[in-house]
């Protein structure tokens, strides 16, 4: 593996090579220096570390020609003390939206990225604030979860609203898929198709107190890939998975973590079980990739889809993420990425998958569907 970083302050240039359990680097060709490993694992440490150190003074990484499951970018963006790693991308478009908290609590800063890792523009959106999650919405707006209350960002003006709750109470959902999102009010769930300007469906409920420590409320929702479904959780043992056409409902009896849809919305997964969106019935694993029973709150199961791909990853949250074609059941890569020390969020874009990782750098993979 041969890497070159450019710094486009300066237009110097910085390579790494990896050669068995050696690790060669030259900062703009100059006198090369040689790192001698002990182990597979090793080289990876020490090979992240030093691409870390120069990407902190400013080197990116960018490679337009990847093909799938190779690095179109690398970059450093900063540390934070946001857990969440928030993103927000839509499958219609290339650039995408990452906010991270600069110091201590002194701003939120929101980035605009194109497809290629450069920066767009960036957003101050204020002190004292902390974005657990954030979606893309086909308006020109951005909605954000701030502290258990929902705001829209305005990305012509810049501009921040409350929007839906108002008052904090720990309780929100957030998902969005094509034109669709969904939220909660604090009474209500609410499908909006931002795209028409229509409401889809809206249903009354009320969010039960969990006994679990790692989180105050059974509040969950999200979307389908093909927006004819929606599923939700507001009590213990069970999810509602509704029909946005018809309004139908279908209860699954099912306490477990982790829930997503088949890209074609004809399956449910979650705890590791599988079931028929339309009548709810458990069926076997129509997935190609395994999937682990038993999983926790705290656990690692995440799925992201565009189209017939799958980016799933399991095990723990510094896992390789595997690139699945649902239609095939062929697995095409396998993204193994260096600056991920516990955990990161990720998301498609129209032809990548995007990277947020807690060593506080943003990688961009090449899936074109």
């Amino acid at each position: 593996m041969k890497r070159t970083f450019l710094n486009p302050a300066t237009n110097k240039q910085w390579q790494i090579e990896i050669d068995g359990l050696t690790i060669r680097t030259c900062l703009n060709g100059g006198k090369v220096k040689e790192i001698l490993c002990d182990s597979a694992f090793q080289v990876k440490s020490k090979a992240a570390s030093a691409m870390m150190g120069q990407m902190r003074k400013g080197f990116i990484y960018q490679n337009p020609d990847a093909v799938v499951g190779q690095a179109r970018c690398h970059r450093f963006v900063g540390k934070d003390s946001n857990g969440f790693m928030p993103l927000a991308a839509a499958l219609t478009r290339d650039d995408f939206f990452l906010t991270r908290i600069a110091g201590d609590f002194e701003d939120e800063i929101l980035y605009h990225f194109d497809g290629n890792g450069e920066i767009l523009k960036t957003v101050s959106l204020g002190a004292k604030r902390m974005t657990y999650e954030q979606v893309l919405c086909p308006n020109n707006t951005l909605l954000l979860n701030n502290g258990y209350l929902l705001e829209q960002l305005s990305l012509l003006t810049h501009t921040i609203t409350p929007f839906a709750n108002k008052k904090n109470s720990m309780k929100t959902m957030l998902d969005a898929s094509g034109d669709l999102a969904l939220w909660y009010t604090g009474q209500e769930i609410v499908v909006f198709d931002f795209g028409s300007s229509v409401e889809i469906w809206r249903e009354t409920v009320k969010c039960k107190k969990s006994k679990d420590p790692n989180f105050a409320y059974y509040c969950f929702g999200m979307l389908s890939p093909r927006q004819s479904k929606a599923a939700y959780r507001v009590t213990e043992g069970e999810y509602v998975l509704v029909d946005l056409k018809s309004a139908q409902k279908v209860v699954i009896p099912n306490a477990g973590w982790h829930p997503f849809f088949s890209p074609d919305d004809q399956c449910f997964s979650v705890g590791g079980k599988f079931y028929l969106t339309q009548t709810g019935e458990e069926t076997d694993n129509p997935f190609p990739f395994p999937v682990r029973q038993g999983l926790s709150f705290s656990d690692t199961c995440m799925v992201r889809t565009n189209g017939s791909l799958m980016a799933v990853q399991q095990e723990r949250g510094s896992s390789p993420i595997e690139l699945w074609d649902y239609g095939t059941g062929k697995l095409l890569a396998t993204m193994d990425d260096p600056f991920v020390v516990r955990q990161t969020n990720f998301a498609f874009t129209q032809s990548g998958l995007v990277l947020h990782t807690d060593y506080g750098a943003m990688s961009i993979y090449s899936c074109p569907l």
